[in-house]
């Protein structure tokens, strides 16, 4: 009896010890998980501010995606276009963020500057190119290639006011923000477009000196429409706004960019030239989280990545432009992206 005590007692102690270590690794396996949940912290930093209803808000767009699809999280720093805080405001969001979207060409200098202090940081760089620096990875629109189509646009539409006697001298125009290569991408493009249709139709372009000046905007426009344009594009971020102003008192039309702009005036605004700057901020930030990135490389966004297009406003909106201008609009489209019509560049 006291032998059977003696082993039953022994074994109801070995039985006890092989329960217990498990449950040390279970412990650290939840940390580990909980560790990998921790969501990306993404800035976007820009040049200028929110509110634009042009190249800042599809930036903005892109990110508030990331937010809701991606789990991501992180803030918007805007500098307003004052070169004082472009630094400041660049610094501020590298020692928060691991990703960092910088949106404006006039961040060309400083931003070299900052990423070579912040090497773990990655930088995505939006609408200029800069190569050589492993953390700075360039997107690109072909802008040029969705600016053709709105030139296609435009000379299809006088033409059209032409043979109703509206506009016999067949004029269109342009206002583009500042004489930079990125504007003159959207003017070479916009030009190219127009002649592609009509070589008579004559094309007339000013610059306004600034993105932010819808009253510049305004008195560029007005002066294209007292030269006989009936339409005018603009490439001019918030200054374009003044645009639609001047078609509107003129009784005119003019054609949007970056985002789909009819809901501002659909009286007026016949189309807008889409960027896809929304898009590219999206498609870059789920690269990176994914693991599926390359930094240090330009990326290129043209009709083929569906980066640009031509928008005409929402179903329920009344359209101006007709449907066979549409169709040949298509077509143009088709042939860019199958590479019959080579759409130059000046950048």
């Amino acid at each position: 009896l006291i032998l059977m005590l003696i082993m039953g007692i022994v074994l109801a102690g070995c039985g006890g010890q092989s329960t217990a270590p498990p449950e040390e690794p279970q412990e650290e396996e939840t940390q580990q998980g909980e560790q990998q949940e921790e969501p990306m912290n993404v800035a976007l930093v820009l040049s200028g501010g929110v509110g634009d209803r042009s190249f800042y808000d599809s930036s903005h767009e892109g990110f508030e995606r990331a937010k809701n699809e991606l789990g991501v999280q992180g803030n918007v720093l805007e500098c307003k276009n004052d070169p004082s805080l472009f630094q400041d405001q660049l610094v501020q969001a590298s020692e928060h963020a691991s990703v960092v979207v910088v949106v404006g060409f006039e961040f060309y200098d400083v931003i070299q500057e900052v990423a070579k202090e912040y090497p773990e940081v990655e930088y995505i760089y939006l609408d200029n190119v800069i190569e050589g620096i492993d953390n700075i990875t360039s997107i690109s629109y072909l802008e040029n290639e969705g600016s053709f189509l709105a030139g296609a646009l435009a000379a299809l539409f006088t033409q059209e006011t032409s043979i109703k006697g509206v506009n016999e001298e067949k004029t269109i125009g342009m206002v583009g923000g500042v004489d930079i290569p990125v504007i003159r991408n959207f003017q070479i493009g916009y030009e190219e477009g127009a002649k592609y249709v009509d070589e008579e139709v004559r094309v007339e372009t000013i610059f306004a000196g600034d993105f932010e000046d819808p009253a510049k905007g305004k008195e560029c426009a007005l002066a294209l429409y007292s030269k006989g344009a009936d339409i005018v594009f603009h490439a001019a971020g918030k200054t374009g706004e003044g645009v639609f102003e001047a078609a509107q008192e003129v009784q005119a039309y003019a054609i949007g960019v970056d985002t789909d702009q009819r809901y501002i005036n659909p009286d007026v605004i016949v189309a807008s030239m889409i960027k896809g700057v929304g898009l590219s901020v999206f498609d870059t930030i789920k690269k990176i989280q994914d693991n599926a990135f390359e930094p240090g490389k330009v990326i290129y966004y043209g009709i083929n990545q569906n980066g640009v297009d031509i928008g005409y406003g929402t179903p329920d909106m009344v359209q101006i432009v007709p449907e066979d201008i549409k169709n040949q609009i298509d077509e143009i489209k088709a042939k860019i992206k199958s590479g019959e019509i080579e759409v130059p560049t000046s950048k």
